[in-house]
């Protein structure tokens, strides 16, 4: 065993004095020809009459001493690529006129080798590594120091740069975001920046086959983790205790981390949305609002389950339950392609899950319950819990998002939320999370 450890041991260093790079970001991904697919159809979107430039996240922009790196995710929707310090460069093909654009030059920007660093980090692929076209499907990887270079040959063909003006919200990129947009103008100070995020976001909405996969197992591992939740729960826990095992369940069945922060809220904080500190002891005749669920491959679950403490609910705990579970159903009934997640009347699921708790069950006062639904019934997931989506856009096959009603009556000390993950298919939705 201890020769067999050494001659590991041994390798690695070879592998990393040799540059042959052991590749850091071994998760789960799709194909590398599904990226290359993505880059020719954002050519297509954008008219051909400009380069695309995306920057990838560096070290510096995560706060690497607490998580992961994790990239950019328009960056890593587009190349696959999950290691800091890079750039991306797309060409469109000379055309002639109406006739529709094609992808010429992908260029992947990576740094050089880093010896020191690499002590610290692990190796790490490099331009000059004979695997690296291979390894990222680009046909050319360059080193980073010739990216300035070669934008400017670039641009004396064309005018324009496709990038990201704008940050993604909830993303945490503000800043990262305006410093890449000073770079560019900076680089190319005569050139027109048009941001490309609602065109990549159109294309984020309806998901592939490979995308859905990998929202599965995140998915099958969240539910595990409430399954476990479920047996946990009892007075006298702490909330921290049971947000820990849901972490621990999740990630040892192949999540990279928790799509969000784990919310779970008893009590009064039952009624709190966000509430993440999850620092108080559940009590006896509470119930307890668990939304918590990992990622894989760097997409998003989402699942929220509300408990009673004690594991029997009230008659007036199960009355309000009972209600959110109606509204849920009658969203699920309604889900399918031409419906809309936001307001759009008798074709809006908001309005059909509004218009049930409305119409079901009083607060203490006799007051319709409806003002106790203070957020939203969907979002879009994937490689963000809060996917991009045009919510004026109808649903369309491919889609996935969360159904997930919810009455908070603070006065009472009852909050509850029911939330599922669904797939948009055909025939109407499937329930990834059932």
């Amino acid at each position: 065993m201890q020769r067999r450890l050494l001659a590991t041991m041994a390798a690695l260093s070879v592998a990393a004095i040799l540059g042959t790079a052991l590749w850091a970001g071994a998760w789960e991904r799709e194909p590398l020809s599904v990226f290359h697919e993505r880059r020719a159809r954002l050519i297509r979107e954008t008219g051909g009459d400009g380069v695309v430039v995306l920057f990838g996240l560096g070290e510096a922009d995560v706060a690497a001493s607490v998580m992961p790196f994790r990239q950019n995710e328009e960056f890593y929707y587009l190349t696959g690529w999950n290691e800091p310090g890079a750039i991306m460069l797309l060409m469109p093909k000379a055309r002639a006129p109406g006739s529709a654009s094609e992808l010429g030059e992908e260029i992947l920007y990576i740094p050089s080798h880093d010896r020191s660093e690499e002590k610290w980090t692990g190796p790490k692929l490099a331009p000059t590594d004979e695997a690296a076209p291979e390894r990222t499907g680009f046909p050319a990887v360059h080193d980073i120091s010739k990216f300035d270079a070669e934008l400017e040959a670039a641009l004396k063909h064309f005018s324009t740069i496709y990038t990201e003006l704008s940050p993604q919200p909830e993303s945490g990129e503000d800043c990262f975001q305006a410093e890449m947009v000073d770079k560019i103008r900076d680089k190319a100070p005569r050139a027109s920046l048009v941001d490309i995020r609602m065109t990549i976001g159109g294309m984020r909405a309806v998901k592939t086959e490979g995308e859905i996969a990998l929202i599965r197992k995140a998915v099958d591992a969240s539910i595990e983790a409430h399954f476990a939740a479920m047996r946990a729960v009892k007075p006298g826990v702490w909330e921290y205790e049971i947000a820990a095992l849901m972490k621990y369940e999740f990630e040892r069945r192949g999540c990279e981390w928790p799509a969000y922060p784990p919310i779970v809220g008893s009590g009064f904080y039952s009624t709190v949305l966000h509430y993440d500190l999850d620092s108080n002891q559940m009590k006896d005749g509470e119930v307890v609002v668990m939304d918590v669920a990992g990622s894989y491959g760097g997409y998003a679950s989402d699942i929220t389950r509300t408990l009673p403490v004690n594991g029997h609910f009230t008659p007036r705990q199960r009355e309000i339950y009972e209600i959110v579970l109606g509204a849920q159903d009658a969203a699920l009934k309604a889900a399918k392609p031409g419906m809309y997640l936001g307001h759009h009347g008798y074709k809006g699921l908001y309005e059909i899950a509004f218009n049930y708790i409305n119409t079901h069950g009083k607060d203490s006062h006799g007051q319709p319950l409806g003002q106790y639904f203070i957020h939203g019934l969907s979002h879009p997931i994937g490689l963000n819990v809060h996917d991009p989506m045009d919510y004026n856009r109808p649903l369309a096959p491919g889609m996935v998002i969360t159904i997930e009603p919810g009455i908070y009556i603070p006065e009472e000390n009852l909050g509850f939320r029911i939330e599922d993950d669904v797939l948009i298919n055909p025939a109407g939705y499937e329930l990834l999370t059932r």
